[in-house]
């Protein structure tokens, strides 16, 4: 591999052959943050959506640098379906703790569980589906994971039903066992 290949991999672009790919993926990225973009607007003008398709257009390629530069197979899982599922229910019933919570009555709490703890790529997507759907409820943010052990600490300010934590450990763990047997 000549300098040229090397020098293109580092920075994404594609080869002769994965132009036709590296543009869908682009115009994925520019058109999924354009629309972010607008529908968190309050008020959508054509400056507003000028300025949203430019910025999305510099995200969509810091985006494609970031994904190529990770070890990462996103290889879709059939737990990342059950997360998603979870999440938007674990939101709501994390808000409606989080009131007594503001009043002073529950503590915070830093909680350890278990990930696939491999740096190879599989495990690494599988990690990483599982960091973010425990982050995107209002009640827990993940803040360390280590790979050798394959624990995650996660700051959490309320846990309950329906105890998305355990329902990511367990199901990440059965798929790591599941794709070392195959």
């Amino acid at each position: 591999m000549g300098w040229t290949e090397s020098l293109r991999g580092y920075f994404g672009l594609p080869g002769a052959r994965g132009v036709t790919g590296a543009l869908t993926e682009l115009v994925l990225w520019w058109a999924g943050g354009t629309l972010f973009w607008l529908a968190t607007a309050s008020t959508l003008t054509v400056i507003e959506t000028l300025v949203a398709a430019a910025v999305a257009l510099a995200a969509a390629v810091l985006a494609r640098l970031a994904r190529r530069a990770i070890p990462f197979a996103a290889r879709p899982r059939l737990a990342w379906l059950r997360w998603a599922a979870l999440v938007p229910v674990s939101a709501v019933a994390d808000a409606v703790r989080l009131v007594p919570w503001l009043r002073g009555r529950q503590p915070e709490d830093l909680v350890e569980e278990h990930l696939p703890g491999s740096t190879g790529e599989a495990e690494t997507g599988l990690r990483a589906g599982g960091i973010v759907a425990l982050s995107a409820t209002p009640g827990t943010v993940v803040v360390d994971s280590d790979t050798r052990t394959g624990t995650i600490r996660m700051h959490s300010l309320v846990n309950g039903w329906p105890h998305l934590d355990e329902v990511v450990a367990g199901s990440a763990d059965s798929a790591h066992r599941r794709s070392e047997h195959e």
